[in-house]
């Protein structure tokens, strides 16, 4: 998710209109924050100025984020400056990885000589500084934070900035009428608005960690599996949490955060990621008879199935997603038989978000599985390659991969070849076998396609692609088809070297594969893929493809759910409850029960820490359905008498 949504672009927001210059004078700022301490635990907010610079932080927030602006310029006054000096940050996943580049006091940081930042320390408290281009990127180098410490308290005193870019110059009047192509402010101008649909949440569970996806076994059992991230699958049976976990294989996953605070502030995208049931999971003669497939970030502790190209000398890959076949245990139907493991693909993952992370069986038996590119920005990192991973059919990377999981060892009969590793089989008509390219690949040209779903009539893979700064696209998936990235992002043009999108989509190759519905970051900032809505509970949303957006920024829990028409690629937003309130949530995911209903998989906090995740089934607005209520806003009232009224004798007979 980078949305995920990181995403090392979504974290900060930012599309880089970076258009600042001059030299700012040292002793002018715009915003001051004073702090004091909480012990050597925290900086605590004492004081801001002016009235609106407490943004990410309000007086005595502990550690806040602080919500800075590209071309501005900041004062930090701290109290007890001797024992705790302000440190301005390329910041880790902890302490020891912490790159410094402004140092209240007697070090000095690498910025302090650039003119343009005109570092000022008084040394009696307070630093000034101006926020540049080069400044922010040096914060965000290597995949590093925007962030703050104590020098002294480096592991216990430590916050992030939130970055917005530079404000946009007054444009100045352009003579040519039609002028050349170039990177795009607003890509699609147009906003999404509330459509007529209004539903209800009701909460199934809470106090999860970070559940990310729901499913059901197709069993006739009625129950609900249920991911968390750090690496349970928990089972509600008969609308109750059980004790005990489906599985549990928090011992494997790789997890460490981000940020190394492993609170509900700090954020990863690896983790326990995709669950799938096998189509013949209840069916005593079929080979998939019990079995369940996972997908998990984990060490390298085992040579790779599929890699990169070579890493630089001295870097390691971050880690490794593995898919794995299990089976239910014979005596107990709620658990998994731990000793029935058995490892089908092991992938080396050169950074630690841009995972994918489903899986999910086809209508056509089978298995299907979304990477990512392999993580870092704009495809072009370390173990990206010259073209990027999206565009590069000789690695996995940046793919959906089709293969049939099972045991080739019980499946002698199928005409499909066994795998390299000899633990899953590819099938035939897959199209890159017998030419050039991976032959478990099934489409390419994808940044991070966290979730996909299978159309329920069509059986159209449908896929969530998580944008980098400008788009956000939903995808109908066929075999062989280019998505585009990193040469495109949803219907524009991307330029890896800036992370900017333009109209101009002149001398890209033919074939590129255009999305069914997107929108921009004046919306959200990652895509979270749905399902095509085919309960019964809401009739008017039969047929919508139901999705939402994780959040409107990276440290506010302000998610939106949308559906849209998958035909048209008309995006609308959902009216929550009669009184139209905002979800006040992180978006994580989506499930699905065997009836076609819809489930939200939502969070206050913003990574897999913490306790504020919590199952929500997305229900009618009305507990009953009253005749003559014709706005379908659960009473019959005078507003349903006007509709009446104004198409009194209507007729629409033939």
């Amino acid at each position: 998710m980078n949305t995920q949504k990181l995403l090392i672009s979504v974290v900060v927001s930012v599309s880089l209109i970076l258009g600042t210059s001059g030299t700012v004078e040292a002793a002018s700022h715009d915003v001051a924050w004073t702090f004091g301490n909480v012990g050597s635990i925290s900086y605590r907010l004492d004081a801001f100025e002016p009235g609106d610079a407490g943004l990410g932080g309000s007086i005595g927030a502990e550690d806040p984020t602080l919500t800075v602006q590209i071309g501005k310029r900041y004062q930090v006054t701290v109290t007890n400056y001797l024992s705790h000096p302000f440190e301005v940050l390329a910041k880790g996943a902890s302490g020891g990885a912490d790159t410094v580049l402004l140092s209240q006091g007697s070090r000095a940081g690498p910025f302090e000589s650039d003119p343009e930042v005109a570092w000022v320390d008084n040394g009696s408290g307070a630093v000034t500084f101006t926020l540049t281009v080069d400044l922010y990127n040096a914060m965000i180098d290597s995949g590093h934070m925007p962030g703050y410490r104590c020098k002294n308290h480096l592991f216990t005193m430590r916050g992030n900035f939130n970055v917005l870019p530079a404000a946009e110059p007054e444009p100045e009047p352009e003579p040519d009428p039609k002028p050349g192509p170039g990177p795009l402010g607003d890509p699609i101008p147009e906003p999404i608005g509330k459509g007529a649909l209004s539903i209800e949440l009701e909460v199934v569970v809470s106090g999860l960690v970070a559940p990310v996806y729901l499913t059901h076994a197709g069993d006739g059992t009625d129950r609900l599996f249920v991911l968390d991230q750090p690496g349970k699958i928990w089972l509600i049976e008969n609308g109750q949490l059980l004790n005990t976990p489906f599985l549990d294989v928090t011992d494997r996953v790789h997890m460490p955060g981000f940020f190394g605070t492993l609170d509900e502030n700090d954020f990863d995208e690896r983790g326990l990621l995709g669950l799938a049931f096998h189509p013949g999971f209840a069916d005593p003669e079929s080979p998939g008879y019990r079995k369940i497939y996972t997908y998990t970030s984990e060490m390298n502790v085992l040579p790779a199935d599929f890699t990169t190209e070579p890493l630089p000398a001295g870097v390691d890959f971050d880690h490794q997603s593995v898919i794995t076949e299990w089976a239910v245990d014979t005596a107990n139907p709620n658990i998994i038989d731990i000793g029935t493991r058995r490892e089908i693909m092991r992938i080396d993952e050169p950074q630690f978000n841009h995972d994918g992370g489903m899986v999910d069986f086809g209508r056509d038996g089978y298995l299907y599985i979304s990477l990512g590119d392999g993580g870092a920005a704009d495809d072009v990192a370390d173990g990206h390659g010259a073209t990027g991973n999206g565009q590069n059919i000789n690695t996995v990377l940046g793919s959906i991969l089709r293969i049939d999981p099972l045991d080739p060892m019980i499946t002698t009969g199928s005409l499909d070849a066994v795998s390299a590793n000899g633990q899953y089989r590819v099938p035939a008509d897959n199209p890159f076998v017998g030419v050039d390219g991976v032959d478990e690949i099934y489409a390419y040209g994808f940044r991070n396609p966290w979730r996909f779903s299978f159309h329920p009539d069509t059986g159209d893979l449908i896929v969530g692609d998580v944008g980098q700064n400008d788009i956000e696209e939903i995808d109908i998936v066929h075999a062989g088809g280019n998505y585009g990235w990193n040469l495109k992002e949803g219907t524009f043009r991307f330029d890896p070297a800036t992370g900017t999108v333009s109209d101009d989509l002149s001398g890209l190759p033919a074939g590129l594969i255009d999305p069914v519905a997107e929108y921009d970051h004046d919306e959200g900032i990652t895509v979270i893929g749905g399902f095509v809505y085919r309960g019964s509970a809401i009739p008017e949303l039969w047929g919508k493809y139901v999705f939402g957006d994780f959040s409107s920024g990276f440290f506010l829990a302000d998610g939106r759910l949308l559906y849209a028409d998958l035909g048209t690629g008309l995006i609308q937003e959902f009216t929550i409850g009669v009184d139209d309130r905002d979800l006040g949530l992180y978006v994580k995911a989506f499930g699905q029960d065997a009836d076609g209903e819809l489930y939200l998989l939502a969070g206050t906090n913003l990574g897999p820490f913490g306790t504020g995740g919590m199952v929500l089934k997305i229900v009618d607005l009305c507990t009953a359905r009253i005749p003559g209520d014709i706005n379908n806003d659960c009473r019959v009232d005078i507003e349903d008498f006007t509709i009446l009224i104004e198409h009194w004798l209507e007729d629409t007979s033939r």
